[in-house]
């Protein structure tokens, strides 16, 4: 009867947790942080073992946030914080709970910083550049991206949330240029991408360019896709007059081509053909592969580069290697005078009012010339005399 009345009197075997100070949370309350809780101070017999549950305030658990540690995320924006700790021994099987401190507000950071990715050349004034969203958008939405040229500080922006391709406007003509892009939500604005590729918008009609002046752009696939910007020789060391074609009445090799002037100019490099090794001889700004135009190359030249406002030759002017292609004749007011006033009659580059030698064969007693008088495409004998003006071409 002894040992149950001791049992029954005192001397207990055991007693449930009691907390006695509450835990405590710390760590920075901003998307990404990592928040830490103290178990508190406990009574209890023996001594108990903790488990964790972390809570949104005021009340929604967070699920799998189960450790004495968590890392707050997009979703904890807005809310504060705060850990419930579980105090179980054998005496109180399915624990004790107490609630640590709430955390102030959890607030978003800036985003990550985007990836760049491709810049593109898309006119004079204009490129696009795309990017791929960053990882962490900082716990809060991107709505802006926006990409920065250098030199200049010319922005365009994007107003998304995920990858994308921004156009830049404002650029200057034959300017080259690269970008970097950053990502904008309410906390502000991510640390910039790294630098895209290059690149060099198309210049304007008439300026100084590649050792002469900027005529235009040609696709030599026809497709309408620009290969090569072309470029006009000074007047004053890239024209010539009185320059025949061929001295004689015979076939030349290798210059049928209506594009490729390069080619076709280098294949009558020599004495029986002056206005060409004429072409093939500049050295002119650093640059020497000067060279007679093919007859589109020269239809360019024309189109964009016309010294009158004089009516057109309506024959004439279908020119699918032009950027942009053109699938018929000239009307009498379209190409009007070039907008360049350095082309213009009168113009310190201006094209004379003339016939100008292309580098293209017709036959073996004709070849290609153009009337930059009314853009008339005709093929006069071969031996005739008459204006040369070199050009060159720069890859786009």
């Amino acid at each position: 009867m002894t040992g149950i009345l001791m049992a029954s009197v005192g001397n207990s075997y055991g007693s449930a947790p009691v907390n006695t100070v509450a835990p405590a949370v710390t760590g920075t309350a901003t998307f990404g942080s990592t928040l830490t809780t103290t178990n508190g101070t406990w009574t209890g017999a023996p001594a108990p073992t903790f488990t964790y549950q972390w809570f949104r305030s005021p009340s929604t658990s967070i699920s799998g946030a189960t450790s004495s540690t968590y890392v707050l995320v997009a979703g904890d924006v807005g809310f504060g914080i705060f850990c419930q700790v579980r105090a179980t021994n054998s005496v109180a099987p399915s624990g004790v709970t107490a609630n640590s401190n709430t955390t102030a507000t959890v607030a978003a950071v800036v985003p990550g910083a985007p990836t760049i990715g491709t810049a593109t050349s898309t006119g004079t004034t204009t490129a696009t550049v795309a990017y791929t969203a960053p990882a962490s958008n900082g716990g809060a939405t991107i709505t802006t991206y926006t990409a920065t040229s250098s030199p200049s500080g010319i922005t365009g922006t994007l107003s998304q949330a995920g990858s994308g391709t921004i156009t830049v406007s404002g650029l200057s003509g034959g300017t080259s240029y690269t970008f970097t892009v950053t990502a904008t939500n309410s906390a502000g604005t991510s640390a910039a991408s790294g630098s895209s590729n290059g690149i060099t918008t198309t210049p304007v009609i008439g300026q100084a360019f590649g050792g002469g002046f900027f005529a235009g752009q040609i696709s030599t696939a026809g497709n309408g896709i620009a290969d090569y910007n072309l470029v006009v020789g000074p007047v004053s060391t890239a024209q010539t007059t009185n320059k025949q074609w061929k001295t004689t009445a015979t076939t030349t090799a290798g210059t049928s081509s209506v594009v490729n002037g390069a080619a076709n100019s280098a294949a009558m490099n020599n004495a029986s053909h002056p206005a060409a090794e004429f072409c093939e001889a500049l050295s002119i700004g650093g640059f020497t592969d000067w060279y007679m135009p093919a007859k589109n190359e020269l239809e360019i030249c024309y189109f964009n580069l016309k010294p009158n406002a004089d009516p057109n030759n309506t024959s004439s002017g279908t020119n699918t290697n032009a950027v942009p292609s053109r699938g018929s004749n000239y009307t009498s007011g379209t190409p009007a005078q070039s907008s360049s006033a350095d082309f213009q009659v009168g113009g310190a580059q201006a094209y004379s009012q003339s016939n100008y030698w292309s580098s293209t064969e017709e036959s073996a007693l004709n070849a290609w010339m153009a009337s930059f008088n009314s853009g008339n495409q005709f093929s006069p004998a071969k031996n005739n005399f008459d204006r040369v003006r070199a050009i060159r071409k720069v890859a786009v």
